[in-house]
């Protein structure tokens, strides 16, 4: 099972970073995490349109973390 992301920041190696850093500066001084957000959508909508087995698991993947988040606690109201 892959390791599950904590949405912290992930480190890139120093080539990757540096064609981020001179993209970002060219592309109207875009934020980082604009661009890495475009590309990493645009890659992983392009990987499951060409992968009908990955987005069979992908579907999977995302059902189990919505159910496994969506629980819901009741708790009996009382008189205020």
């Amino acid at each position: 099972m892959a390791a599950k992301s904590k949405g912290g920041r992930h480190r890139l190696d120093a080539d990757l970073a540096a064609d981020l850093a001179d993209f970002c500066s060219a592309h109207y001084r875009a934020p980082e995490k604009e661009i890495i957000s475009a590309a990493l959508r645009e890659f992983i909508d392009r990987q499951l349109l060409l992968e009908p087995e990955l987005r069979k698991r992908f579907d999977t993947a995302r059902a189990s973390r919505i159910g496994a988040s969506s629980k819901v606690t009741l708790i009996k109201g009382g008189k205020e």
